[in-house]
């Protein structure tokens, strides 16, 4: 546990770095923080909006990151910057693309079905079950539980009130279970 701390932190350490390296002008920074960012900017955004929109999400994403770098104040905070920049994108273009269906209001019979033979959800599983929930639920859940953070990191990227991050967490969660059981009980 203590070595994972101590390689956390010198992680941070050397993003901060990089971070201040890039905000100085430094090219080479910026694409090795660009880089590092990818692959959980990826997951995060493929879950929150769907593998067809996440591309453009991504690409808007990082060019919001080059231009704005300079602005960020606190570069120890580099990581949830990006995440919400990314949360704020994709929300956008969910909007646009008119995915943004208020669910809470649904009862669950409304509700597609997924199949009743996954056991332990796979990433592809775990992402469609995500859809059967708001996209403010799903922005939580996947911050939470695919990107390992804490209910205060992720209701501070998602610049929400600690107790409307942990609503949101638990009407996915109560959806998700709703859904899982109707679909495991025999007809």
């Amino acid at each position: 546990m203590q070595a994972r701390t101590q390689a956390k932190e010198s992680e941070t350490v050397d993003q901060t770095l990089l971070v201040l390296l890039a905000q100085t002008g430094d090219r080479s920074a910026l694409e090795q923080l660009l880089h590092d960012a990818y692959s959980p900017l990826r997951r995060y955004i493929t879950g929150l909006s769907g593998a067809d929109l996440a591309d453009d999400i991504l690409q808007e994403t990082s060019l919001q990151i080059c231009r704005k770098l300079s602005f960020l104040r606190e570069p120890a905070v580099f990581r949830a910057w990006t995440l919400r920049i990314a949360s704020r994108i994709a929300f956008s273009h969910l909007k646009h693309a008119r995915r943004w269906h208020p669910l809470d209001d649904l009862p669950p019979e409304h509700l597609t079905t997924l199949d009743p033979g996954l056991g332990e959800p796979s990433d592809e599983g775990f992402l469609s079950l995500l859809d059967h929930v708001s996209p403010a639920s799903r922005a939580i859940l996947l911050l939470r539980y695919q990107q390992d953070l804490t209910l205060e990191e992720s209701a501070a990227i998602l610049e929400i009130p600690i107790g409307t991050a942990k609503s949101r967490l638990h009407y996915g969660v109560s959806t998700l279970r709703k859904h899982l059981t109707s679909e495991r009980k025999p007809a």
